[in-house]
């Protein structure tokens, strides 16, 4: 039995990213860069108004300026300001050459083709050409991961067709005799699959999909037919332990998988098996819901991150815990189901109650794990993980 940070490098040093592809912006967005993005462009393209008014050359002294036009947004002027002269510009308009200043329009008084600034600032309230980026500067760092703002950025630059990191085809296989769909009324002995609706959801939380979910029986064979589907990601549910109808790591093995461990010293989740096939990567999972949410967050999303070329958040906060489940220590580690919600401007948690890891309504709101170690003994603080951080 390993421990849980051994598991952690472990699948470290056994996954790694699928690559890269080119794909349209509107299926860039959560995945990696895996180039930089740098600019051919002035941004802006030329000096531009940042407020309706008015731009003004050079003072003539006379104490005003004359009006000689107007520019509209997307307009191109046409000349020079010359000295004492202004024209009407509105918000990201061209400044005309000569230019020096844009002054607002509640800051003026006009008659007829004279105007008068009443208010005056020491603000020019231009964008200045290239004040953002300039040709050759990179906007987007090679990993960068994208999100609403940066598929912005690739829109303005003209990057249409980004290259990023691939997405895994994730295969699921849920075994047991007992499950039946959640549409159907269990008979005796006959529960309800909620891990198959709980993978399918943990997957998606992090933008990605399974590419097929099936159920099958406790049986070596159709377990092997299902687990050997072309995929580069395979999730077994159940089969994990020791019993004698845990058949997944055996399955691995069989098709060739190489088992790097089977067992992580961790509550709820000790029988975790992680395999590997080339570049496919395969977990066995213990079969109860509680122990599916624990170690999806703790190793299997960092391998599914690994693969998408995404940075691991794996980061515990000391919090003030709050009322809830007094926290237990055990021999084995514990990631303990919580929330975390704002009291008194700071973020708290309250540790939840959980009888057993079978019990999937402790996970009702919960949004992080504490981690409960051996030694702990009683405090007030607890060192807590915030679950799909981005």
């Amino acid at each position: 039995m390993i421990s849980l940070e051994a598991a952690r490098d472990l699948v470290s040093a056994h996954v790694s990213p699928l690559g890269c592809e080119a794909v349209d912006l509107k299926e860039a967005c959560g995945r990696v860069l895996g180039e930089a993005v740098a600019v051919t462009e002035w941004f802006p393209d030329g000096d531009r108004g940042t407020m309706d008014g008015y731009a003004v050359g050079d003072d003539d002294g006379s104490g005003g300026f004359r009006v000689v036009g107007e520019i509209q947004t997307g307009d191109v002027p046409k000349g020079r300001l010359g000295q004492g002269e202004a024209i009407r510009i509105f918000t990201g308009g061209l400044v005309p050459e000569g230019g020096r200043r844009v002054i607002p329009q509640e800051w003026v008084e006009r008659d007829g083709d004279r105007m008068k600034i009443v208010n005056p600032s020491e603000s020019n309230f231009i964008r200045a050409k290239g004040c953002e980026a300039a040709p050759g500067d990179v906007v987007l760092s090679k990993g960068a991961r994208l999100g609403a703002a940066e598929i912005a950025i690739l829109a303005q630059v003209g990057c249409v067709q980004p290259r990023v990191s691939a997405l895994p085809v994730i295969q699921h296989v849920a075994t047991g005799n007992e499950l039946v769909a959640p549409k159907m009324q269990p008979a005796a002995g006959q529960i309800r699959d909620s891990n198959s609706s709980l993978l399918a959801a943990l997957v998606k939380s992090m933008g990605l999909s399974l590419a097929g979910s099936r159920r099958v029986r406790d049986e070596p064979s159709a377990i092997a037919e299902l687990a050997d589907s072309p995929c580069d990601v395979l999730l077994i549910s159940g089969g994990a332990s020791v019993g004698k109808y845990d058949f997944g790591a055996a399955v691995l093995k069989d098709l060739g998988f190489t088992i790097h461990f089977d067992q992580v010293n961790l509550r709820p989740g000790k029988p975790l098996t992680f395999g590997t096939r080339g570049k496919q990567v395969a977990f066995v999972i213990p079969g109860n819901p509680v122990s599916h949410f624990v170690t999806f967050h703790a190793v299997i999303r960092h391998a599914l991150e690994i693969i998408c070329g995404r940075q691991s958040h794996w980061d515990f906060v000391e919090m003030e815990t709050v009322d809830g489940e007094i926290l237990k220590p055990h021999p084995r580690e514990t990631l303990w189901p919580a929330v975390v919600f704002p009291c008194d401007g700071k973020l708290k948690v309250r540790p939840h109650a959980w009888s057993s890891s079978g019990d999937s309504f402790s996970l009702a709101n919960v949004n992080s794990l504490i981690r409960v170690d051996s030694q702990m003994s009683s405090t007030n603080t607890a060192n807590t993980l915030l679950l799909n951080c981005i």
